[in-house]
């Protein structure tokens, strides 16, 4: 017998079960390097993997949230609100594009990022839930810790009165820190923030995965380093699929980590009919009578919004130069990417006068004259937190006429409507 045969007969066969972890393994470091680059992308590093081929255990959770994200952007009864995140007009964008895909036809980056609408967009279940009072001290604790090192600089310079603002705020904290430990967590008066579940929040993150910190050592390695940079990680992913999307680039390994701008430059006029932008009135438009005709329809649209059953505004013309009015019981059953209005009005005007500014200024948007809003770049930028950079994102409009840009479905048009502008 050769050696060769001898070979191959003494060589065991696979399992199904190690077939089915190798093929685990090599699916979760395909996502787990799509981390890893999204991470170095928002902090503007070469390569700092935070996570390795050991991290594979997180898998079956990214792909439980691949399928609850999907879910989320097509329920009618969610709001597509997104914590950790100041980029509302990026999101409302983005959310629009991928529902318009098949699941199926994703790729892995708009796969991470259903993953994290579906742990960042607002749970009501776990909205109403609090952290345990260790959860709650070791955040009073990081907040104290935070304002030692901004004592210690403040020492540094001899600024006497910043000094002063950081002992008063450690004192405070220290006292409210022994109020909760000596009552077990019973009196929260004054600190009871440090209980709100946030999900943006490292420490919260592990209050919420403690079931899975809790089986071993390499599930608690892996869980720790994933809500350590949790909105790190969630930029880096938006950031990601906001190229592919507005760039030629078709693969995320090429784009270029230290581009810290992403050029747009698309004008929000010309965009509205593109994909579905609904134009939501402030709430001084909706009682202005600049704003109605004197046709019936008209005058019926301002008597509903009394009783609360609003319309927006749809279908811009650009042709004629108009721009309809439509009640939301007649828009169609789907999502809309929503605006809401908002113009500014130096404050020395009277009401009359800002009143005639703010007709003034969305006439010139709906007829395309004087400077148009535009939506010009996303930038990275640092925010200081304590001891700590956090890596943000950041949306550059000019000209802006609006305040808050949203994916929503028209069954819970009325009531976000009625909620923003109260």
């Amino acid at each position: 017998m050769s050696k060769s045969i001898k070979k191959n007969k003494n060589k065991k066969k696979k399992t199904n079960r190690q077939k089915r972890s190798i093929k685990n393994r090599r699916e979760a470091m395909k996502y787990i390097e799509y981390l890893n680059v999204a991470f170095d992308h928002i902090t503007s590093k070469v390569s700092n993997n935070i996570f390795d081929s050991e991290d594979y255990l997180l898998l079956p959770y990214l792909k439980q949230g691949f399928k609850k994200g999907w879910r989320i952007l097509k329920d009618s009864k969610v709001i597509k609100e997104i914590k950790c995140n100041s980029l509302c007009m990026t999101m409302s964008i983005l959310n629009s594009t991928l529902a318009t895909k098949k699941y199926d036809s994703l790729n892995p980056l708009q796969k991470l990022y259903l993953f994290f609408l579906s742990y960042l967009v607002k749970d009501n279940k776990l909205s109403k839930k609090e952290v345990t009072l260790k959860h709650a001290i070791h955040k009073i604790d990081i907040r104290i810790v935070n304002e030692e090192n901004k004592f210690k600089k403040y020492e540094e310079r001899g600024d006497q009165r910043n000094m002063k603002k950081c002992k008063k705020f450690i004192d405070k904290h220290e006292t409210k820190k022994k109020q909760l430990i000596e009552s077990e967590g019973k009196n929260k008066e004054g600190i009871s923030g440090a209980f709100t579940l946030d999900l943006c929040n490292n420490i919260d993150c592990e209050y919420v995965h403690g079931y899975q910190m809790g089986k071993n050592e390499k599930f608690k390695s892996s869980y720790s380093k994933f809500c350590s940079y949790i909105t790190e990680l969630f930029k880096g992913i938006v950031w990601l699929n906001m190229n592919l999307i507005f760039t030629k680039q078709t693969n995320p390994l090429n784009i270029a980590k230290t581009n810290n701008e992403l050029s747009l430059n698309i004008n929000i006029r010309n965009m509205i009919n593109k994909i579905d932008i609904l134009l939501i009135p402030d709430r001084n438009m909706y009682k202005n009578d600049l704003f109605y005709d004197r046709s019936v329809s008209d005058g019926k649209y301002k008597e509903d919004t009394l009783n609360d059953n609003y319309w927006v505004y749809t279908g811009l013309d650009r042709k004629n130069k108009t721009i309809q009015k439509k009640s939301i019981s007649m828009l169609e059953d789907k999502h809309y990417v929503i605006a809401y209005l908002s113009f500014y009005s130096p404050y020395d005007l009277s009401n009359e006068e800002k009143q005639n500014k703010r007709y003034e200024l969305f006439n010139d948007f709906v007829h395309g004259r004087g400077d148009l809003p535009v939506l010009k770049s996303i930038t990275k930028k640092i925010k200081k937190m304590g001891h700590r950079d956090i890596f943000d994102l950041g949306e550059v409009i000019d000209k802006s006429i609006t305040v808050h840009w949203l994916y929503i479905h028209r069954d819970r048009l009325s009531d976000h409507i009625k909620y923003f502008i109260d």
